[in-house]
């Protein structure tokens, strides 16, 4: 971003990719400076549906109910609300929140578009989205292709393809083997089914591996 903007302007971020790409720990470290100013105020939320174990990168596992978690081992406790009314969001704050950040915000229902246009447009509030922009079967993945779209801000992070090595890794691959276990919506909620891989090997893993109808 250029320049610093005016305290109380409210605006839309979207930190977006794949699976493994470093977004909660993009989205951690402007917690963290948030959270060094006297005159900002950060509530976090996430679906409730994004409960899940994360695996770190010490081995260790850990659950994520309430909380926005990094791989590297960061932790930031957060406020649970039902993905399919994301208004819930705007009824949960109290005065003076300066910065909403929303996590997996893939989950939640497209409405989430709406009130994030609120909080940035009528609260004045700075609004900071995380989720993964598209399924593992490369479709657009719920809110986030309009969010994207009506964001101020966009971040694309990358990961590391886990085929090739390649640095620009954009799709989650998942195992077909879990495939019996997708719930509606294409939605397998957990880390350990999925790969991070680049978009030539996704290919090459797709026709290797051909997905159930």
């Amino acid at each position: 971003m250029n320049g610093t903007p005016m305290v109380r302007a409210g605006w839309i971020e979207v930190i977006t990719g794949c699976m493994f790409a470093g977004k909660s720990e993009e989205a951690i470290k402007r917690i963290t400076k948030e959270q060094y100013s006297r005159e900002r105020h950060v509530v976090v939320f996430i679906p409730q549906k994004a409960r899940r174990r994360v695996t770190m990168s010490n081995a260790e596992e850990i659950d994520t109910a309430g909380k926005v978690v990094s791989r590297s081992g960061k932790v930031i406790e957060c406020v649970e609300f039902d993905e399919t009314t994301p208004w819930e969001i705007v009824r949960k704050l109290s005065p003076g929140v300066t910065t909403v950040v929303i996590e997996e915000a893939h989950f939640c229902d497209n409405e989430l578009v709406k009130v994030c246009k609120h909080l940035a447009e009528k609260c004045k509030i700075r609004v900071i989205v995380i989720g993964l922009d598209q399924t593992f079967d490369e479709e657009p993945f719920g809110p986030m292709p309009a969010l994207m779209a009506e964001a101020e801000y966009v971040t694309k992070e990358l990961a590391t393809c886990t085929e090739c090595g390649s640095q620009n890794a954009s799709k989650s691959w998942l195992d077909s083997r879990a495939l019996d276990n997708v719930q509606e919506g294409k939605i397998l909620v957990g880390d350990k089914q999925y790969r991070a891989v680049c978009r030539h090997c996704y290919g090459r893993l797709a026709d290797k591996y051909p997905k159930k109808n």
